[in-house]
């Protein structure tokens, strides 16, 4: 199977791409180094995919990038890109925020309306469940 993976170079991104192709899966993963980690930090994660036969890794932009050509063949979307951290949804970083947390991603399923994948995984913040959620938090927790 084909997948696309968005925010690679992140945490859970970098390790979904790699379990993916472990199981044999076909991956397309690209992250743009939004700068919620350091610099250093996304390269390595992009190396370290990059080092499994089955991942193509791309430095780009949602925003900016052809997603037609991005979704060629593409079954399942896992998009874990985003600017992390609520606090970024207001003040001066609103801008950044919105374009990159709700511009790419309606830009990314218009895209898969045209077309279409199988699955849209999307990933969303642990913020949704606000401070007072009881630890661990319930799945149904919302």
């Amino acid at each position: 199977m084909k997948c696309l993976v968005t925010g690679a170079a992140g945490f859970i991104g970098s390790h979904l791409a790699v379990r993916l192709a472990e199981r044999g899966d076909e991956v397309v993963g690209i992250d743009n180094f939004l700068d919620a980690y350091p610099r250093p930090v996304k390269d390595d994660r992009a190396a370290w995919i990059q080092a499994h036969a089955r991942v193509r890794f791309i430095e780009g932009d949602l925003m900016d990038a052809d997603l037609r050509e991005l979704l060629e063949g593409v079954e399942v979307v896992f998009h874990q890109a985003a600017q992390a951290g609520v606090r970024a949804s207001w003040g001066q970083s609103f801008e950044v925020y919105t374009r990159n947390n709700i511009l790419a991603t309606q830009r990314l399923l218009e895209a898969c309306r045209e077309r279409p994948v199988r699955r849209f995984v999307y990933a969303s913040s642990s913020s949704v469940y606000g401070d007072n959620a009881p630890l661990p938090t319930p799945e149904t927790a919302a």
